[in-house]
């Protein structure tokens, strides 16, 4: 195929380079207004992680900030080499990752440490990408290790956040308004459904976590929680101090871990790359629910591309700009959000990759113009804690979903309080214990011919299809009594 041709008549062109599928912004797809404008505007989320790195890695604030330019710059690799999604953290292994790194002192050891971590889950993501046996990896692990690990952010992320000094302490109506306004945005039901009643509603979820931080930083200067923002116009571009971060944070500066700090951190690792491999599922189902809405379009998801590529992100991290939240395959919510407009048709949208690489493109930008960071310096802290107690809700909810009996429940409490209380290593060993002690493993489950973890899917997905049936006869049934009213 030629440089420009294509390999399929309703595929995008490409460049083939390997697994990768090179395309070129402005050639190969066009730049979608749309998406490119939310990307400046929220692209300013990201920088809720320099309080990680100030705080947690002891980083002087610019140098944090360059750290997240280079981190930002890399999720535009998706875009380019061919992976049809909005990429972003792993954002459920942060509070494993803080309290992992709060073990070494602060200095030249935490950042080893940060390094480590971040190499092992750039290795985990490149081999399962060579090798392909990311799917059968994941299955191999009982669902209440999945369940414990999921469970164990909540404690981890309430210890933390009770803590003296903590946001939620020294700003608590700003923290706590921000969490349950984002919460109820995307979980409650009464925002499903008057979304399309209240426009104003549908834009804040539109907009994610836009709106719950702007409502946090209005309240938090209001109530003197948070400083007033002061808006910087001196400079308009900044560009990331490599000469810094060689000398200060990267690998060549503070040297290869010990072999002793890699050992410790392999637990950690292995529990970021299980969570991790959910955004995969999750990524494929959404790009095949947008390619079934249309047929003038051919989207290719290749999962070992995907790791490949998150592998990269987080190997140039881990040997440059050591990243706590890591780097992840899949941002959900924008993710959703593009390929909604997708489904509108070819008016909306002309390809998929177009729109979510637009956006990541405009949030690159949003994190090196000065006015944009300047105004919202004063929310980082705040921000940072709205997210890590938002994702212990939704870790909560989702932890809950992988215990399918209650052995698995029993057994997930157990293993998430150990991981809370006594890190990673001894959770892993406590869950794989008492899975083989109290024969919870599928294995042992089908010579008892006890229902496996796949059977009790099976028939939660079934009792779950005749929920969704008789919720529909009864809506069906109140309409047809309104009617003849």
């Amino acid at each position: 195929m030629g440089t420009m041709g294509k390999k399929r008549a309703d595929e995008l062109p490409y460049i083939p380079l390997g697994p990768f599928q090179w395309r070129i912004p402005g050639i190969h797809y066009k730049i979608e207004t749309v998406e490119f404008f939310q990307g400046l505007i929220l692209g300013a989320t990201a920088l809720s992680s320099i309080p990680y790195m100030t705080d947690t890695l002891g980083l002087p604030y610019e140098l944090a900030w360059s750290c997240v330019i280079i981190e930002v710059f890399l999720y535009m690799l998706h875009g380019w080499l061919g992976d049809p999604v909005v990429p972003g953290w792993i954002t459920p292994t942060l509070p494993f990752t803080l309290a992992f790194l709060t073990g070494f002192p602060e200095g030249k050891e935490r950042i080893q440490a940060m390094i480590a971590v971040q190499l092992l889950v750039a290795f985990l993501f490149l081999f399962m990408g060579v090798t392909k046996l990311a799917d059968s990896f994941v299955r191999r692990v009982p669902a209440s290790v999945k369940g414990g690990i999921l469970l164990a952010a909540p404690i981890t992320v309430i210890q933390g956040q009770l803590k003296e000094g903590s946001q939620l302490l020294t700003a608590p109506v700003a923290t706590l308004a921000g969490t349950l306004l984002l919460a109820f945005l995307s979980f409650s039901p009464f925002c499903e459904k008057k979304r399309k009643q209240y426009k104003f509603l549908d834009l804040m979820a539109k907009y994610g976590n836009l709106f719950p931080y702007l409502i946090a930083m209005l309240l938090g200067v209001l109530l003197g929680e948070l400083s007033r923002p002061a808006l910087e116009v001196g400079t308009i571009i900044r560009l990331p101090d490599f000469t810094k971060i060689l000398h200060t944070v990267s690998v060549f500066q503070v040297g290869i871990p010990p072999l002793s700090v890699f050992a410790k951190a392999v637990p950690l690792a292995f529990i970021c790359y299980v969570l991790a491999f959910g955004d995969f599922v999750t990524s494929e189902t959404l790009i095949r629910e947008a390619q079934e809405s249309r047929d003038d379009e051919h989207i290719d998801f290749n999962s070992s591309r995907s790791n490949l590529i998150s592998g990269i992100r987080n190997l140039i991290l881990g040997i440059l700009a050591p990243f706590p939240p890591l780097a992840g395959p899949l941002w959900v919510g924008m993710t959703v959000s593009v390929a909604v407009r997708y489904k509108e048709g070819k008016k909306a949208m002309k390809s998929l990759i177009g729109g979510m690489s637009s956006f990541r493109m405009a949030t690159f930008l949003s994190v090196i113009l000065v006015p944009i960071v300047s105004f919202m310096k004063p929310i980082m802290g705040v921000g940072s804690a709205i997210t890590l107690l938002f994702q212990a809700f939704v870790c909560a909810r989702i932890g809950m979903e992988y215990c399918k009996s209650n052995m698995d429940k029993s057994i997930a409490g157990i293993m998430a309080a150990t991981l809370a209380f006594k890190g990673s290593g001894w959770a892993l060993l406590v869950g794989f214990a008492l899975n083989l002690i109290l024969s919870n493993l599928d294995i042992q489950r089908e010579k008892l011919d006890v229902p496996t973890t796949g059977e009790l899917e099976s028939l939660e997905k079934k009792l779950e299809e005749e929920r969704k049936l008789l919720m529909k006869r009864k809506e069906d049934f109140v309409s047809d009594r309104e009617a003849q009213r």
